[in-house]
């Protein structure tokens, strides 16, 4: 049975892999999608959006609602992507174990 020492010392080898992986997500990055493409907003794994591109044509477009919505709906399939990103790289260093509130 592993001893109180043992399991701070596990603790604090997990908190920093942790950081080091938020650190590593953070230079990766996902794009996400709307329209068929028309807005493309890429985000890092650390969840910051880092650019947005829209298709001149949609832009050119009288329908500024729906320009929105593409944003939108691009820019949180980007930050899903980071999500999976970030959950991807915790459940290799879990070995799958789920630990909530761990990111």
């Amino acid at each position: 049975m592993a001893g109180l020492g043992d399991i701070m010392k596990q603790a604090q080898r997990l908190k920093a892999e942790m950081d080091r992986l938020q650190a590593e997500a953070a230079t990766k990055m996902v794009e996400g999608s709307a329209g068929g493409g028309m807005v493309t907003v890429v985000a890092n794994g650390k969840g910051d959006l880092l650019s947005v591109k829209i298709d001149p044509e949609v832009a050119r477009g009288e329908d500024l609602e729906m320009l929105q919505d593409l944003v939108v709906a691009a820019a949180n399939d980007a930050l899903r992507r980071a999500r999976e990103l970030l959950a991807q790289e915790v459940s290799r260093l879990t070995g799958g174990l789920n630990l909530p509130g761990l990111f």
